[in-house]
């Protein structure tokens, strides 16, 4: 069995990064003269609104109509006052006969006929309407005055089949999303050479403390890599620390070059700003292991890449840095959109879609500042955990800080603001039926159904708002 000497022992912390002088340190490209150049946010969107049906479909068929008969399902408590209206937002000059109550299903002559079949093509969906038609009995009873009939009931549908076909909405982000795709992807392109740099010199600052200080760590645990655990617990315990260690080791030392480096630091961009991070090999260890093998050998391979980020960011042109903080704050602004833009029960006054674009055009306006760096501006040197989008949980070992009066935290502050007040402006986000409405329109001298439809009650009547798509 291998013997380490016991007790703490000095590892890397305090050694200084076996590099070269600053002069011999690779030229990075040439200052920034402007800030990001990103295409503008102000583009038309809005957060999309979860639809069952197509009301304009509705409203052709009631602009045939010149009056109507309302007949209200024994579920539709309230609408009593609310329908008229609603079908009126939808045709005006529609005059209303009468509001009667009367089950949907009841006065048609074949209630499968309500089975509310889908038609394909893209748009607000729409439903098969041709083979229904009104009782006979229903036709001799009904108001003499009224060309129409419209009867409105809860639908009578199976809810796990009706959430299981596509969502259909109305409104959508696509332009801003699409806007904010291409800024990132042309601020990328702006930062290339910077971030390459960074990556460069990130890399000959790391390599040289791992050709310092891994092959003593290497040669100290070799002894560990094979044989078998002794029976005493103690000297078993402290054997398959070792081994633990052992394996901890190895992406270290196959870093021949950075290309080949898996824990290799390196510059990323996440919602946070510009970060030094680094994978780190998984280990699951005894919290004696440090004492029980005399070095906390994890520990020491960390402060690796922690002086290798001290000094190369101390090498860093901070107006690029700069530029690199606020492109990462894209990713803040995009989870924003992601979550406004998620399809939902709810409606937005014309007025509040105007601010909540107004507010995103800032945002764009801001990521565009042509502001550099500001004499607080500098790089951190700070270990935290930190989960990167696409590349999964890494270690911080240094952030960028743009100072406190920077555009750049002001981004984050303005997009947060963004998804506060489109949350708090959405109406008739609850108390929700989880069924949609189902809308029959039928000739009152035929008994032929010119219009069938499901609606969500949102669609049609949301406070003052007019019906979904009318705004």
């Amino acid at each position: 069995m291998a013997t380490l000497t016991c007790g703490p022992r000095p590892g890397t912390g305090a050694a200084v990064p076996a590099s070269g002088s600053h002069s011999q340190l690779p030229g990075g490209p040439p200052p920034p003269r402007n800030g990001l150049q990103l295409p503008s946010l102000a583009v038309a969107w809005s957060p999309p609104t979860l639809t069952a049906g197509d009301a304009e479909a509705l409203a052709a068929a009631l602009a045939a109509s010149p009056s109507v008969e309302v007949l209200l399902g024994p579920g539709q408590t309230g609408w009593d006052a609310r329908v008229g209206p609603a079908l009126q937002a939808l045709s005006p000059g529609l005059k209303i006969t009468s509001v009667r109550q009367a089950e949907q299903a009841a006065i048609v002559a074949r209630p499968e006929a309500l089975a509310g079949v889908r038609e394909a093509g893209s748009g607000r969906p729409r439903y098969r309407s041709d083979d229904i038609l009104l009782q006979e009995t229903w036709l001799r009873r009904h108001d003499p005055s009224a060309s129409s009939i419209v009867s409105v009931d809860a639908a009578a549908l199976d809810l796990t089949a009706w959430r299981a076909l596509p969502a259909a909405r109305v409104g959508g982000c696509e332009p801003a999303v699409r806007a904010l795709a291409e800024g990132q992807e042309q601020g990328l392109a702006q930062l290339e050479g910077f971030l390459n740099h960074a990556d460069a010199l990130l890399w000959q600052f790391y390599s040289a403390q791992l050709a310092a200080f891994v092959p003593e760590i290497q040669a100290e645990l070799r002894p560990f890599a094979g044989g078998q655990a002794p029976d005493e617990a103690d000297a078993k315990a402290r054997f398959e620390c070792g081994r633990a260690y052992w394996e901890h080791l190895q992406p270290y030392v196959a870093c021949k070059s950075a290309e080949r480096c898996q824990v290799a630091p390196r510059v990323v961009l996440s919602a946070g700003g510009a970060r030094v991070a680094a994978p780190e090999p998984p280990l699951a260890l005894s919290d004696r292991c440090p004492m029980l093998v005399g070095r906390d050998y994890p520990g020491e391979l960390r402060q690796l890449g922690l002086d290798a980020a001290e000094s190369a960011t101390a090498a860093l042109d901070r107006d690029w840095s700069t530029l690199a903080d606020r492109l990462g704050a894209v990713a803040e602004v995009h989870a924003v959109l992601e979550d406004i833009c998620t399809p939902r029960r709810w409606r937005f006054a014309a007025p509040d879609l105007l601010e909540a674009r107004d507010r995103l055009t800032r945002v764009g306006e801001l990521l565009s500042s042509p502001e550099l760096a500001l004499p607080q501006a500098a790089w951190r040197v700070e270990a935290a955990d930190l989960f990167v989008p696409g590349a999964g949980p890494m270690r911080q070992l240094a952030r960028f800080d743009p100072g406190p009066a920077s555009v750049n935290p002001t981004i984050a502050a303005e997009a947060r603001g963004l998804r506060e007040f489109v949350l708090s402006r959405a109406q008739c986000r609850s108390g929700h039926d989880p069924r949609p409405m189902s809308v029959l329109v039928a000739d009152a001298g035929s008994g032929r159904a010119r219009f069938f439809g499901y609606l969500y009650a949102e669609e049609l009547v949301c406070g003052d708002l007019p019906p979904l798509g009318r705004e």
